[in-house]
C-alpha cells in the first residue's frame, strides 16, 4: 500500500507500532504482541489524555496506568511521540536506563504508576480515581468557571489483568463508588502467554462488568482508532458509572505470528520492522518519525500544554477567590514534612486500642491521612471519627466520608491504597496480621514505588489463640521484614505506640505497624540497666513484657540480664550493643530475621522463637505449649548462657 491510502491518524498508529517494535528489537527483549495489537487503543487514549509532556507532575493531569505492564515499549513510544523529553528508545531494557522492561513511576518520563504484576494496575487505577473523586468533592466550588480538580484516570488492561482476582475486587468497588471518571480500555485479543484465552477462561467480560455497575461498550474492530476515540469521549460524559471499552484486537498485528500466542514475547528483526515501515508507508529511518507525523503529534502536544496553562490561570484565580481552600490544596500537592505529635496516656491497653488513639490524633493534624480496613475495622480499631465521635464512610453519595469500607478484599485494599498514595494521600489500611499474605503482592509494589502507605496489622504473634492456627501469625512478621524498603514496627506499649505512629506518618515512607489484640503492660523493666549483665534480651511488641518478667525471675537467681525493646529491627543502633555479652532475641514467631541480624552485627547468643503452626485453646494454654511463658523463657536463657 502507498502511504496516501492511510489517514494521518492511522499512520501515527503505525508509527507507534514500529517504534515500539524497534525498541524491543534493539534490546532483543520485550513484548511485541501487545505493542502491535494495542497501538490504536494507546493512540486513542493519549489523543484524549489531558497531560503536559513537559511537566509530569502537573496535579490536575489525567492519569494513565499501563496495567498490562509488559506493553511498556508501546507506552514509551507513545510518550516519545507526544513530546516527552528524555525518552530514548535505544536504551529500552538496558542497564541504567529509565526505559525499564515494565513501567516504573517517574514524573520526568510522565509515567504515573509502576506496573507489571497483572491485575494490580487496574486496582491501583481505582485508587487514583477514588482520590480524584474525594478531592474534587472537597476543593471544587460550585459556580466556578473551571473546576480546580477535574481529571480522568485511564487504564489499559489485557486478558491476563482481568483474570487476576485483584481486578474483580477493585472493579466491584469502582462500580459501588460510581467512579465515573475511571475509563478502562481492554485489549481483548483472546490470547494469553500459553495459548488461546478459551483454554483457561470462559467468562463473559461484558456481563461481568455490567453486573459490577459499569458502562460497557464493545469496539469490534480494535484497529479502528477513530471509533475507540469516539467511545472514550462518550465515556468522559458518564455521570454515574466507570466505563470499560472492549477493543477486539489482533495480537502481533502485521507480524508473522499475528493472532498467535507466539507473538506475545516475540522479537522482530530490524529487517521485518523495515518491511513494516514500507508496508505502512513510513519513509523515515529506524527510530525516526516522518515529518508530517511529527507535526501531527506536535499539534497535539501544543493543545495539551495549552490546557495546563489554562489550569494554572484558573488556579491563580482560585487562590484569590478561595484563599483558605487554595492554601489547603497547595499543602496537599506539595506534601510538606510535618511535625506530628502523638500523646500517650501511659496506660495499660491493647496495641489496637492504642493504635486507634494515635490514628485519630494524627488524622486531625494531617488531612492527607485516609484509609480503612478489609471489613474488620471494629476489631482492628482502624477508623477515624469526627469531632462529634461519629464514624462516616466514603460512599458514592457521601464522598466526604472519612473512612473506606473495603469489604473482604485485602488485595484490592492494598493496591487501591497505592493509587491513593500516588495521588497525594497518605493512606493506611488494615486487617489481621495472619491475612497480610493477601496484601503482599501490592505491598511489594508499595515498597518498590516508595509510597507512604501504612499497613496496620493487628492480632500479631498468636493473635487470638481460640481462633486456632489459621488466624495465628507464625511466619508473617519474618516475611514482612524481608520486603526491601518496608519498615516493620512492633510497639511494646502505649508510649512506644505513640512514638511509632508519630514517626511513621512523619517519614511518609512504606511501613507496617503490628499491634496486639491483648493488653500491653508498660515494660518498665526494659529501662532498668544492669552495669554488668550476663546477657541482653532483645524483643519487640508483647514479647518485651514477657522478657521483663523473665528478667525478674532470673534476677532472683542472681543472673542479671538487661532487656532492650527493638520496635524496628532495621533501625536498631549497633552502637548500643556490647558484643562481649550474649544477646538473646525473643520472637513469638519465626526468628530468621533475628539470626540474620546477629550475623550482620557479629553478635553471639541465640534466638528463642518457633517455626511451626500454633494451636487452638486458651491464651495461657497455647503459650505454655509453645514455650512462651516467663518461666520457660528464663530456662532457655540459662541454657544459652551456659553454652
Amino acid at each position: 500500500m502507498d502511504k496516501q491510502e492511510y489517514t494521518l491518524e492511522q499512520t501515527a498508529v503505525h508509527t507507534l507500532r514500529v517504534l515500539a517494535g524497534e525498541a524491543i528489537s534493539n534490546a532483543n527483549s520485550g513484548h511485541t504482541g501487545i505493542a502491535l495489537g494495542a497501538a490504536p487503543a494507546m493512540y486513542s487514549i493519549y489523543n484524549n489524555l489531558k497531560f503536559d509532556p513537559r511537566d509530569g507532575a502537573w496535579f490536575n493531569r489525567d492519569r494513565f496506568v499501563m496495567s498490562a505492564g509488559h506493553g511498556s515499549a508501546l507506552l514509551y513510544a507513545t510518550l516519545k511521540c507526544m513530546g516527552v523529553p528524555h525518552i530514548d528508545l535505544r536504551t529500552f531494557r538496558k542497564f541504567g536506563s529509565e526505559m525499564t522492561g515494565h513501567p516504573e513511576v517517574c514524573d520526568k518520563l510522565c509515567v504515573d504508576c509502576s506496573t507489571g504484576p497483572l491485575g494490580q494496575g487496574i486496582a491501583t487505577a481505582v485508587g487514583i480515581a477514588l482520590a480524584e473523586k474525594k478531592l474534587a468533592n472537597k476543593y471544587n466550588v460550585k459556580g466556578d468557571e473551571t473546576p480546580i480538580i477535574d481529571h480522568y484516570t485511564f487504564c489499559l488492561v489485557g486478558d491476563g489483568c482481568l483474570m487476576e482476582g485483584a481486578s474483580y475486587e477493585a472493579c466491584s468497588l469502582a462500580g459501588l463508588w460510581k467512579l465515573n471518571k475511571l475509563i478502562v480500555v481492554y485489549d481483548a485479543n483472546e490470547v494469553t502467554l500459553d495459548g488461546k484465552r478459551g483454554n483457561s477462561d470462559i467468562e463473559d467480560v461484558t456481563v461481568r462488568f455490567i453486573a459490577q455497575g459499569w458502562n460497557v461498550t464493545n469496539v469490534k474492530n480494535g484497529g479502528d482508532e477513530y471509533t475507540i476515540s469516539t467511545r472514550i469521549r462518550s465515556a468522559m460524559k458518564s455521570k454515574e458509572k466507570p466505563t470499560l471499552i472492549i477493543t477486539h484486537t489482533n495480537i502481533g498485528h502485521g507480524s508473522k505470528h499475528q493472532g498467535s500466542h507466539k507473538a506475545h514475547g516475540s522479537v522482530l528483526s530490524i529487517g521485518e520492522l523495515s518491511e513494516m515501515r514500507k508496508q505502512w508507508g513510513i519513509v523515515s529511518d529506524t527510530f525516526e518519525i516522518d515529518d508530517d507525523i511529527k507535526a501531527h503529534f506536535a499539534e497535539l502536544e501544543k493543545k495539551k500544554i495549552a490546557k495546563h496553562r489554562k489550569w494554572k490561570k484558573a488556579f491563580k484565580q482560585y487562590a484569590t477567590d478561595h484563599p483558605k481552600l487554595h492554601a489547603e490544596l497547595l499543602e496537599f500537592i506539595k506534601k510538606p514534612y510535618k511535625n506530628l505529635t502523638c500523646k500517650a496516656g501511659g496506660k495499660k491497653a491493647s496495641g489496637r486500642d492504642s493504635g486507634y488513639d494515635m490514628l485519630n490524633q494524627l488524622a486531625g493534624q494531617q488531612p492527607r491521612i485516609f484509609g480503612g480496613s478489609a471489613d474488620v475495622a471494629s476489631t482492628t480499631k482502624t477508623y477515624v471519627t469526627d469531632a462529634k465521635g461519629e464514624l462516616t464512610y466514603f460512599t458514592a453519595g457521601n464522598p466526604k466520608g472519612d473512612n473506606i469500607a473495603y469489604g473482604v478484599r485485602e488485595f484490592a485494599m492494598a493496591a487501591i491504597s497505592n493509587g491513593l498514595a500516588l495521588h497525594g494521600f497518605q493512606p493506611y489500611c488494615s486487617t489481621f496480621l495472619a491475612f497480610s499474605d493477601y496484601c503482599k503482592p501490592a505491598m511489594r509494589m508499595t515498597a518498590l514505588m516508595n509510597l507512604p502507605v501504612t499497613y496496620i496489622f493487628t492480632h500479631d504473634g498468636l493473635g487470638n489463640p481460640p481462633d486456632g492456627p489459621t488466624h495465628q501469625a507464625t511466619e508473617h512478621i519474618a516475611a514482612l521484614r524481608l520486603v526491601p524498603n518496608m519498615a516493620v514496627y512492633r510497639p511494646a506499649d502505649d508510649v512506644e505506640c505513640a512514638a511509632v505512629f508519630e514517626y511513621v506518618f512523619e517519614q511518609q515512607k512504606p511501613a507496617c505497624i503490628l499491634l496486639s489484640r491483648g493488653d500491653l503492660a508498660s515494660p518498665s523493666g526494659a529501662n532498668k540497666k544492669n552495669k554488668q549483665p550476663r546477657a541482653v534480651l532483645l524483643s519487640s511488641g508483647s514479647e518485651v513484657n514477657l522478657c521483663v518478667r523473665a528478667q525478674t525471675l532470673l534476677g532472683a537467681l542472681g543472673v542479671f540480664v538487661n532487656v532492650v525493646s527493638v520496635p524496628c529491627l532495621e533501625q536498631l543502633d549497633p552502637k548500643t550493643l556490647d558484643r562481649n555479652v550474649p544477646h538473646i532475641a525473643v520472637e513469638l514467631g519465626n526468628g530468621t530475621p533475628w539470626w540474620a541480624l546477629f550475623g550482620k552485627l557479629g553478635l553471639h547468643g541465640g534466638v528463642i522463637s518457633f517455626d511451626k503452626f500454633g494451636a487452638c485453646g486458651k491464651d495461657a494454654d497455647v503459650m505454655e505449649h509453645l514455650g512462651f511463658t516467663p518461666e520457660k523463657i528464663a530456662d532457655r536463657v540459662l541454657e544459652i548462657i551456659k553454652k
